[in-house]
């Protein structure tokens, strides 16, 4: 999968299992517009702590996205009593631990191995100062 900074994020499209809803197919483009926050090779651990901070996330405008090499059944075994509310992309064959930053443009902005949530928090309220993306 192609992370390199400050070029178009990749399209990326996969069953998705979001707690409560039916199964259905989602694209990182359906979020075009929205900061993005997308962790792919996303472990149970990523997961939920991912979870612990979405509210802050959505508080600075992101969308929060777990992507993971496990099928679609295995992720809705693993999260169904799980508080995780943000969609968890199965099937994704990206297993590095990464976590990536898409602008509302669709640019990728910020591409971390191993980040911590807070981590990407810090980083994402980083990039939304006033010309953080400018320097």
């Amino acid at each position: 999968m192609f992370t390199e900074l400050d070029t178009a994020a990749p399209s990326l499209e996969a069953d998705a299992f979001v707690r409560g809803e039916r199964p259905r197919r989602l694209s990182l483009s359906a979020f075009r517009g929205s900061w993005i926050v997308l962790t792919l090779g996303a472990r149970r651990a990523d997961v939920l702590e991912l979870s612990k901070l979405e509210e802050a996330f959505a508080a600075d405008g992101a969308v929060v996205l777990a992507a993971t090499p496990d099928d679609r059944h295995e992720v809705e075994t693993r999260y169904e009593d799980e508080p995780v509310r943000f969609p968890i992309l199965a099937g994704v064959e990206e297993r590095r631990r990464l976590t990536m930053i898409v602008d509302p443009g669709g640019v990728i902005r910020h591409v971390g191995l191993h980040r911590t949530a807070r981590e990407t928090l810090a980083r994402l309220e980083t990039l939304l100062l006033p010309g953080a993306l400018a320097a």
